[in-house]
């Protein structure tokens, strides 16, 4: 890891080690939010990301016609049904179904494969106002929020924002092109939000909250394929459950993305990295990162 924004780069942050007497409450709730009709896999994906890497039990919230589908990737996840819009995404009036679970989680991810409308938009603006407990926003999640009004962040919670560069220039306005612009703008913004943390994802990602940048040098292309994103929501979610804070979940959690990929590439062999072979190495790598209770 290293950073070239003359600010402090902080060294790699270590997951606890489980106690013996521990049980599935001491590890967190992850509440993942998304989903709709035609992209159903990438909520799952997440969701199981985020068991893998440790959270003691995983909801996730989608639209009520995509329950089934969801359900049948996974027996270990828990699904929660909202009311949606005709086009299958879920509806502005999914918040009053999501409201009793906010206090129950330990971190809400929203994003994966939930689209974009106005109804989604609106959501948005009530879930960071209602939210109690940190947030990791991604894909459509971030989409919606440049689109909402409730840009730049309105929540008093942590947030992790975790943007591709085409998703970072419609939140910020910065060139997709512009590489090193981008990196000095998500410094920058984060800089002007407490407990604001950006992974502006690319090659060599940024993970940055403003008073500290780091330049991620793990990974391989092979881990260019859709889904490998909604992976990287479920680790840093996650982590969060199990106790990191969302900046160190975050940088541990980039860093374990892109070994994990290395991992799987080199065992498999192939140019290409799925994103199921991709959570099923995440296991395997993270144990390297396990330091004392």
């Amino acid at each position: 890891m290293e950073t070239c924004f003359e600010l402090p780069c902080p060294p790699l942050p270590k997951l606890p080690a489980r106690p013996l007497e521990s049980h599935k409450g001491d590890f967190g709730h992850a509440l993942i939010i998304g989903g709709s009709r035609g992209m159903s896999g990438a909520i799952a994906l997440a969701g199981m990301s985020a068991l893998r890497t440790g959270a003691g039990w995983v909801s996730v919230a989608i639209p009520d016609r995509c329950l089934e589908t969801v359900a049948t990737v996974s027996p270990c996840l828990m699904t929660i049904p909202l009311a949606e819009d005709g086009q299958g995404r879920i509806s502005v009036d999914a918040i009053e179904q999501l409201e009793p679970w906010f206090a129950k989680a330990t971190c809400i991810a929203v994003g994966p494969g939930m689209g974009r409308s106005r109804e989604l938009q609106l959501l948005m603006s009530k879930l960071l106002r209602r939210a109690a407990c940190p947030l990791v926003i991604d894909a459509d999640g971030l989409n919606n929020l440049a689109e909402s009004g409730a840009w730049p962040i309105r929540t008093k919670q942590p947030v992790v924002l975790t943007p591709h560069s085409g998703e970072w220039s419609r939140l910020c306005g910065t060139s997709a092109a512009d590489r090193l612009a981008q990196c000095r703008s998500a410094i920058d913004t984060a800089n002007k939000f407490e407990a604001v943390t950006i992974v502006l994802k690319g090659h060599r990602t940024l993970i940055t909250d403003g008073r500290s940048a780091v330049l991620n040098a793990t990974g391989t292309p092979a881990m260019s394929v859709a889904g490998s994103g909604d992976v990287l929501t479920g680790i840093i979610t996650g982590l969060i459950c199990q106790g990191l804070t969302p900046r160190d979940s975050a940088h541990l959690a980039v860093h374990v993305h892109g070994q994990a990929a290395d991992a799987a590439q080199r065992a498999n062999g192939t140019h290409v990295v799925l994103p199921t072979e991709l959570i099923e190495s995440v296991g395997k790598v993270l144990v390297e990162h396990i330091g004392g209770c």
